[in-house]
């Protein structure tokens, strides 16, 4: 039987393409929860522009909100004057931001630390320390409390969202900016 080169090119043309897609369709792994949350409504975004609304804010201190630079706000200009303690534990290196007798923690040790009753460890990847100040990622906290978050039809969020129903927010909102790279972030508490 005789083939002739033509034919196995022509062969390796047609399978080179299938042959690829096989090899990398399992290759990616999904999104993380925070590249999610990033590409919901927070591509391009150089800042953010916090306004907090509801709890003790008087309207004028959350029609002018706070600027910061990119997707790590410090976590005291979030929940200060809205929860019960935001504690620093200086031997765990954790911040526990504690409301109703629950806490969500923020660990910065490095070292994996389980949950005791009543709390909730964020991932490492929400949260860091800069400059003596406990910072927490406002692009995911933003998608896990997202006030039409149920039309992401993303069952981590949903669950995030459960868990963390205790720090008194009611919901939160972004809105991109359209002739600038700032998305105004919305958090009200109840």
């Amino acid at each position: 039987m005789r083939i002739s080169i033509g034919k196995i090119l022509l062969a390796g043309a047609l399978l080179t393409p299938a042959l690829t897609a096989f090899d990398t369709s399992g290759a990616q792994a999904a999104d993380s929860l925070r590249t999610r949350a990033e590409k919901s409504q927070f591509s391009g975004t150089e800042k953010v522009l916090l306004h907090r609304l509801g709890g003790d804010f008087t309207p004028e201190q959350a029609k002018s909100g706070q600027t910061y630079e990119g997707r790590f706000v410090p976590v005291k200009d979030i929940f200060a004057g809205q929860v019960d303690a935001i504690r620093w534990d200086a031997t765990a290196k954790t911040v526990s931001v504690a409301n109703g007798g629950r806490s969500a923690v923020l660990n910065f040790s490095g070292e994996k630390i389980r949950a005791k009753e009543g709390e909730v460890v964020l991932p490492s990847t929400w949260a860091k320390m800069q400059n003596g100040k406990a910072l927490i990622d406002i692009y995911t906290l933003t998608y896990v409390l997202d006030r039409y978050g149920d039309a992401y039809d993303d069952p981590e969020r949903e669950t995030w969202n459960k868990k963390l129903d205790f720090l008194g927010i009611q919901y939160a909102e972004s809105l991109a900016g359209i002739r600038s790279s700032t998305t105004q972030v919305y958090i009200t508490f109840k």
